[in-house]
């Protein structure tokens, strides 16, 4: 099999046994995502799907392009369909790369063999990892002297395009993200209008805004913003979901845009605040646009998780116990590494008691592992099940509320 190494003096990983495909939505313009098998030959890249109407297929060849991504490489492409004699080549390499069974059973009745063809050197893209797998210090990123939002706003930019791919498929990210809708539904009604601060790509807002008045969706990203507008656009919620670039610390900025200057409900989930620096501020600020009464739903990241000590214990990982014990901690988004702050329960909630009474305090997950152990909990998830059984009590109840992966509040203003 020929590597990319003729064109592009990088060549593929021998090892590489799937390849990320990135196309655009025929009538949206939203990314899909897929990752399936490939092989390499003569410069191109050849992929077979089982349905010629599936579509990564009808996306890539109607526009003529794609990108493809193995790892940190990434490769934009012109797309078109094999001819019979490449696609029988295409067969005759899958066999060899994949066995001949697996070929025979999952591709020899394939409906479309696409040709891919980089157009050129490929760009390198730091593969995310989380905060186990990341490759800049803290000193590092100190000694850059980068600006701290800019380097937020440019790593969610980064991530935006496979952001929605990425929670999809972590079955722990899923969960945490029905959990905190959940609690977030238990204190709106029909009628209220809500702030939501770090939206991402508003799966959340999108989720929720059916059930309510509307929803203010901010983000410090404006290409997270930009993907929501899109599918705002598409799903034809204009009536339902506003957005706006802002980072938490000046939220107070939005009260312009909210009925009559107030929310009574505000959100923020999956760790948006964790990236906040001037987290100190931001209570005052919530204090501004919260009406009396009102309610603040948010979820951190927390400073330890006893499934995560448990977890390394196990496999004698004795130097991993307590990963985030030294703050601010390094972690990896849309493959660049940035600064993020991981707090205790007790330390978030005191930062709000001046404005804010903590309702509940909840374990997300309390039990089950942090979501970027998700793919080992998966395979034995049979055997693990119980924990499932057993989260959604332990969740709520002390002191497993207060050692979870994250630990999502339910503030009150006072």
């Amino acid at each position: 099999m020929t590597s990319l190494e003729p064109q592009s003096g990088v060549s593929i990983p021998p090892s590489a046994g799937l390849v990320k495909l990135v196309t655009k939505g025929r009538s949206t313009g939203l990314p899909h995502v897929v990752v399936t098998r490939f092989v390499f030959d003569d410069g191109a890249f050849f992929l077979l799907a089982g349905k010629a109407r599936s579509d990564w297929v009808l996306n890539s060849l109607a526009q003529g392009s794609v990108k493809v991504r193995i790892g940190e490489l990434s490769w934009e492409c012109s797309v078109s369909r094999a001819a019979s004699g490449e696609r029988s080549h295409a067969l005759d390499l899958f066999a060899r790369k994949y066995g001949r069974r697996l070929t025979e059973e999952w591709y020899s009745k394939a409906e479309v063999c696409t040709k891919i063809v980089p157009s050129g050197a490929p760009s390198r893209r730091g593969a995310a990892g989380g905060e186990a797998h990341v490759k800049t210090t803290l000193q590092d990123w100190r000694e850059a002297k980068t600006d701290y939002y800019q380097t937020v706003a440019e790593a969610f930019d980064s991530a935006s395009e496979e952001y929605d791919f990425t929670i999809r498929r972590n079955f722990i990210n899923s969960w945490i993200r029905e959990r905190s809708i959940g609690e977030l539904r238990a204190v709106t009604k029909k009628e209220d209008f809500l702030l939501e601060i770090g939206c991402g790509t508003g799966s959340e807002a999108i989720q929720i805004a059916r059930t309510v008045r509307g929803i203010l969706a901010t983000d410090i990203s404006p290409e997270m913003i930009a993907l929501l507008e899109r599918k705002v656009d598409a799903l034809r919620l204009h009536s339902k979901i506003q957005t706006m670039q802002v980072g938490a610390s000046r939220i107070s900025s939005t009260a312009d845009r909210l009925p009559g200057g107030s929310t009574r409900v505000a959100y923020s989930f999956n760790g948006a605040l964790n990236c906040e620096p001037g987290i100190r501020e931001v209570p005052a600020e919530l204090s501004k646009v919260i009406s009396p009464g009102g309610y603040f739903v948010c979820s951190i990241r927390n400073s330890f998780c006893l499934s995560e000590a448990l977890a390394h214990g196990l496999v004698l990982q004795m130097d991993k116990l307590a990963p985030r014990k030294k703050q601010p901690i390094m972690v990896s988004v849309g493959g660049r590494d940035i600064p993020s702050y991981y707090y205790r329960p007790s330390e978030f909630a005191r930062f709000f008691r001046p404005h804010f009474k903590a309702k509940r305090i909840m374990g997300l997950p309390a039990i089950l592992p942090p979501a970027y152990l998700s793919d080992i909990y998966f395979r034995a998830r049979r055997v693990l099940s119980i924990l499932e059984r057993t989260e959604t009590a332990a969740a709520a109840s002390f002191p497993f509320n207060l050692f979870g992966d994250q630990t999502l509040f339910v503030f009150q203003k006072t």
